[in-house]
Parts: C-alpha cells; sequence; structure tokens
C-alpha cells in the first residue's frame, strides 16, 4: 500500500470502481463497488493516489481499531472452550 504523506496538501476524493469481471452484476447495473476514499498529493511534478479504504479516518490513516481487529470465534470454538473450563474444575 502507498504511504501517504502527512507533510503535503493532500485532497481526499471519494471514487466508485469497475472490477472487470465480464459477469459482476455490480459493475454492470450500478456505478461500480464502492464508494472508497483515495487520497491525491503531488510529488514533484506527478500526481499520486493511494487507496484508503471504505471509511476515512483523520490523515487518512486506518483506525486503529480496524487494524488490531481480532477475528470472531465460531460457535463451535466457544463451545469447546466453556467445555474445557469445565472440564477442568
Amino acid at each position: 500500500m502507498t504511504e501517504i504523506p502527512s507533510n503535503q496538501h493532500i485532497t481526499y476524493q471519494l471514487q466508485y470502481r469497475k472490477c472487470g469481471k465480464a459477469s459482476c452484476s455490480t459493475c454492470r447495473n450500478t456505478q461500480g463497488h464502492g464508494p472508497y476514499w483515495y487520497a491525491y498529493w503531488r510529488q514533484g511534478s506527478r500526481l499520486r493516489s493511494g487507496y484508503i479504504g471504505k471509511v476515512r479516518s483523520p490523515h487518512g490513516q486506518k483506525p486503529a481499531a480496524a487494524k488490531a481487529a481480532k477475528p470472531k470465534k465460531s460457535a463451535r470454538a466457544i463451545k469447546s472452550e466453556e467445555y474445557t473450563t469445565a472440564a477442568r474444575m
């Protein structure tokens, strides 16, 4: 993923994207997938862009909660833990 600079002027824009699959009904019947946030900035004479995601947080960074989110346990894993804990007592 492109590192978005924090020391430059950045423009944020919502965009829809087409996936390119011929069988995709989302692209065929709507604007495309999204909307997704993108950041744009200048690097010399070039215009650069970086994907941010579905939700824009301050300075274009993903929220810390999203980075540290733990995967959910399945019902089977929870039952197994309960059974193991009960067996120890």
